[in-house]
């Protein structure tokens, strides 16, 4: 548990260290974007480590229809890593930081 705890704040700066880095190359505020980034990448990393859920659902149904079979359906599965705990960990302090920044 201590290793996945100490890998995610790693991939938590790694994180933050990109999209600082993107922010003074494209010129954008980094503590403006920097939680919409974060969530993004959360979503997008969650959505491509996970099996089953509704959009399998819908590619399940598409090709029982076309085949004329019943399929059964797939429960959602996911794999998720350190990299996804340290984006979700990235997306939460910069949304503390952003409450504290603007209120």
């Amino acid at each position: 548990m201590k290793k996945i705890i100490g890998k995610s704040f790693v991939s938590a700066a790694v994180i933050a260290f990109i999209v600082w880095v993107a922010s003074i190359i494209f010129s954008f505020s980094y503590s403006e974007w920097s939680f919409f980034i974060g969530l993004g990448l959360s979503v997008v990393l969650f959505f491509f480590n996970s099996s089953g859920g509704a959009l399998s659902k819908g590619a399940t149904l598409e090709a029982s229809e076309a085949g004329w079979k019943i399929q059964k359906d797939n429960e959602l599965k996911t794999n998720v890593g350190t990299v996804f705990y340290g984006s979700v960990l990235f997306t939460v302090i910069s949304l503390f930081l952003m409450i504290i920044t603007y209120f």
